[in-house]
Order: structure tokens, then C-alpha cells, then sequence
């Protein structure tokens, strides 16, 4: 069952990533984020009856530093894929979202086998081929700082996973609730400082609303993926869905990838398998 629910994860993920990604193209990243934390808060509270549970104030605290964490992640991450390829930004993201939580369930007591810590330094190779462009590359050379940035947007997720998983089981889908409410509320003085308040309509108001919707489904899922298996595996598997990005932002956005980035991707897929075994 985490198999299946994680799996779930990354596809909801990864769609959400590139809706996301995509309305950020014609608003800035803060814009799409204000019209898009209401919708998956309101999906989230429509499903509360799905998983009961109550609202706990460990529920309460991690919701909120959930909320938070996921807040740097997304931010970052929609305002990279502006200036840079998602077939980049998405994988270097990934691989630290699911490192993570590997190394804190290792610290809380989960014993992954020998073959998983193998898979995190394939991990750690994975992004510096996935990462690496050229001049001549149809985006130019990826900068440094962007790279660094998207390492950042990988922590807040790899986080954000750690925040979801510790709310305790007995809290139904509250977490979830709280955390978007909380992602919510702090969007807006950000949206307000950088003037960031304006309408979303037509064709980009449903890509930001199926951004906002397929981002709290795979919340759920991978939510209730941790519950059925260890946070590391839910974690990695969930981490697959830069697989979903890539092949929309190649199919429908015509993104270049080089060998080395697909070597890269392979590698990133090959450590997330070893690390799930």
C-alpha cells in the first residue's frame, strides 16, 4: 500500500509541478501560490470525513512549521522554473526532498539496508548530472546561484515531509488543513511586499487551480503513505515525480535534455529504487 499511495504522491506532484510552473510563466510565482493555497485548502477540508481524526495541538504545530517549510520550497521552486528548464530544477529538488527524510528516519530509529545508503550517493551524483549544462545548451549554462537555490527548495520539501509525517496518526487529514491555511495566511504579506496582488483568469486561473488541486491531493497520498510504511520509503517514492514533469515540460513545452541529463534522471531513478529496497 505506501508503494501504491507514494507512487499516487509523485503523480499528483508532478502535475501540480508543472501546472504550477506553467501559470508562473505569465504570474509571478506568488500570484499563482495566492490563488492556489485556498483551493487545496478548501479540497482538503471538503475530504476531512475520508480519513477521520482529530485536530491535536501536535497536529496544530507541525501543520504550521509544514506549512511553512513547504512555503519556502514552492516559492523558490516556481520562480527557478521561470528562468530555468523544470527538466533541472524538478530532479535537483527531488533528490534533496527525499534525502531528508531518509536521514531523519535514520535518526528516529528506521534501519533502511546497506543498498539504501548506496542509493543516496547515486543520489548525490544524480544531481550534478542532471544539473549540468553548457553553453550551448538552448537555456544556457545553468548559474550557480540558481542551482543553490533549488538545493534550498529541495531542504523546505524534504522538510515539509519530516513535518507531515510527525503530526501523529491519530489527526485524520488535519495536518493537511493546517498547514495550507498556514501556507495561506503567510502568502499574502509576501504577495503584499512584492506587490504581487493581482487577478488570475481564463485559461491560466484553471491551470493554477489544477496546480493547487493535484499539490494538496498529493499531499493526502503521500500523508497516508507514511502511515502505512516508513517515512523513508514514502519519502523517495513520492521523490519519483520529476519523472511526471519532465516528460510534460518535454512533450508539451519541447524542453531540451541532454545525455548527461538523462543519464542524470536514470541515475536519480536508480537511486531512489535502491533506497526503497
Amino acid at each position: 500500500m505506501t508503494v501504491v499511495l507514494g507512487l499516487l504522491a509523485a503523480m499528483f506532484y508532478g502535475v501540480g509541478d508543472f501546472a504550477g510552473a506553467l501559470a508562473s510563466r505569465r504570474h509571478s510565482a506568488v500570484t499563482v501560490l495566492l490563488h492556489s493555497y485556498p483551493v487545496g485548502a478548501v479540497l482538503m477540508i471538503a475530504m476531512l470525513p475520508l480519513v477521520p481524526g482529530h485536530l491535536t495541538s501536535r497536529a496544530l504545530v507541525f501543520g504550521v512549521a509544514g506549512g511553512l517549510a513547504g512555503l519556502v520550497g514552492v516559492v523558490i521552486m516556481y520562480s527557478l522554473m521561470v528562468i530555468a528548464p523544470m527538466n533541472v530544477i524538478s530532479p535537483v529538488t527531488a533528490v534533496l526532498a527525499a534525502m531528508v527524510p531518509v536521514v531523519f528516519g535514520v535518526v528516529v530509529g528506521e534501519r533502511p539496508h546497506a543498498t539504501a545508503w548506496f542509493g543516496i550517493l547515486l543520489g548525490a551524483g544524480a544531481v550534478i548530472l542532471v544539473s549540468r549544462t553548457t553553453e550551448d545548451h538552448p537555456h544556457g549554462k545553468i548559474a550557480l546561484r540558481t542551482l543553490a537555490l533549488a538545493f534550498v527548495a529541495g531542504l523546505g520539501f524534504g522538510f515539509y515531509f519530516v513535518f507531515l509525517a510527525r503530526a501523529g496518526h491519530a489527526s485524520g487529514l488535519w495536518p493537511l488543513v493546517i498547514s495550507r491555511i498556514a501556507s495561506g495566511v503567510l502568502i499574502v504579506p509576501i504577495a503584499l511586499q512584492r506587490r504581487a496582488v493581482s487577478a488570475i483568469r481564463g485559461r491560466m486561473l484553471a491551470i493554477t487551480v489544477l496546480a493547487g488541486a493535484c499539490d494538496a491531493l498529493a499531499n493526502m497520498f503521500f500523508l497516508l503513505a507514511t502511515r502505512h510504511g516508513l517515512l523513508s520509503l514514502a519519502s523517495v517514492l513520492t521523490s519519483l515525480y520529476p519523472a511526471v514533469t519532465v516528460m510534460l515540460a518535454v512533450a508539451l513545452l519541447h524542453e531540451h535534455t541532454s545525455k548527461v541529463q538523462r543519464a542524470g534522471l536514470a541515475l536519480a531513478a536508480t537511486s531512489i529504487v535502491l533506497i526503497t529496497v
